[in-house]
């Protein structure tokens, strides 16, 4: 059986006509607390059921994540970037590799 990814509320994509997106974190306890940054995950038509996959290549599934309703927290700097060239900032720079 299949897990379906309940969405709360999903923002409309930055540059995305009709797409849409979630905020979301790793739940406290799974990671360490300077990792616990929010991601941007795009929702995709041909994702893979019951796993959500950033802009930055981070992957997790509903239960691992805090949905969020806002940004919160500490943002993930490459899903920042990435959602802005998206949105057709060109002028951003390339993120940072950690």
């Amino acid at each position: 059986m299949t897990e379906r990814v309940r969405v709360p509320e999903a923002h409309d994509e930055p540059g995305g006509p009709g797409g849409a997106f979630l905020l979301a974190r790793p739940r406290s306890g799974l990671v360490g607390e300077t990792h616990r940054v929010a991601h941007v995950f795009p929702l995709t038509a041909g994702q893979q059921p019951g796993l959500l996959v950033a802009y930055c290549g981070y992957s997790g599934r509903p239960g691992e994540l805090d949905l969020l309703d806002r940004p919160a927290g500490m943002p993930c700097e490459r899903c920042l970037v990435i959602a802005a060239r998206r949105a057709g900032a060109e002028s951003i720079p390339h993120p940072r590799r950690g």
